[in-house]
């Protein structure tokens, strides 16, 4: 890790960050240097970053297991196998399929996650069902509000039989290598629940609201031009707006208070 960041400043300076954040990118990692644990001595970084079902789970599902799913049985195919299930009601319909889905939320990883099992049937080999089944089973089973013993060694055997299956991922020619920093955290999930408690009290839907309160909503407010200082802008204006407003009610407020104790 130390080398190939080394290597990633070298080749970039830092300052011009957009450029420093493609070459980082080619290496597999991401916009961070300095790591603010690297001089804690015998830490591991499992212990106190907590797996989050949003993102390890449902987005990693639609990140690869979708992908791997239309790459074996074609985007063609798929998209008329999910275009013919008859979905009952509340249930989300994909009349064109799913290959050319974008802003894609987690209510439609979750709904895709349903059906993908039956959509890619009869289309893919057995022991690939098998995996991405395995797979999607323990993302299931992690999502329990609690756990015992019983259902802890459940959650491992499941992943142990991803792993039995997933040389069959590797033959259809759609993954080279097993280089998935999601899939490696989730080597670290049964100790994770044996020292910090169930997976589903973890949640991002804090900053996930506040990504669109602080950068979708003063995005659209822009002409798609120059996103990062319009939005800096919209908020600096959203700021002072807020700090008169509150300013103004403040003798607003003692003038109630002035009338309320003459009468």
């Amino acid at each position: 890790m130390a080398t190939a960041n080394e290597f990633a400043c070298s080749q970039c300076s830092l300052v011009d960050y957009p450029n420093f954040v493609k070459a980082i990118k080619w290496l597999q990692l991401n916009s961070i240097v300095k790591l603010f644990w690297k001089l804690w001595p015998l830490l591991d970084p499992s212990e106190f970053i907590t797996p989050e079902v949003l993102h390890h789970f449902h987005r990693m599902f639609w990140d690869h297991d979708v992908k791997w799913c239309i790459a074996v049985t074609g985007a063609v195919e798929l998209d008329f196998h999910f275009s013919m299930i008859q979905t009952l009601v509340g249930y989300q319909a994909f009349k064109e399929g799913i290959s050319k889905l974008k802003q894609v939320t987690g209510c439609d990883h979750c709904t895709v996650q349903c059906y993908i099992i039956a959509a890619a049937a009869g289309s893919v080999p057995c022991k690939f069902l098998t995996a991405i089944c395995a797979l999607l089973h323990f993302h299931y089973l992690m999502q329990a509000p609690s756990f015992t013993t019983q259902s802890i060694n459940r959650v491992a055997s499941t992943l142990q039989e991803f792993h039995n299956h997933k040389e069959s991922i590797v033959s259809q020619g759609v993954r080279g290598d097993w280089q998935i920093p999601k899939l490696e955290l989730l080597q670290s999930i049964v100790l994770s629940i044996c020292q910090s408690g169930a997976v589903m009290q973890w949640s991002a839907d804090i900053t996930e609201h506040a990504h669109v309160d602080e950068i979708k909503v003063p995005a659209q407010a822009g002409n798609n031009q120059n996103y990062e200082s319009q939005i800096v802008h919209h908020l600096n204006w959203h700021d002072n707006m807020w700090i008169k407003g509150g300013m103004m009610r403040i003798p607003l407020n003692g003038m109630r208070m002035k009338n309320t104790n003459q009468t």
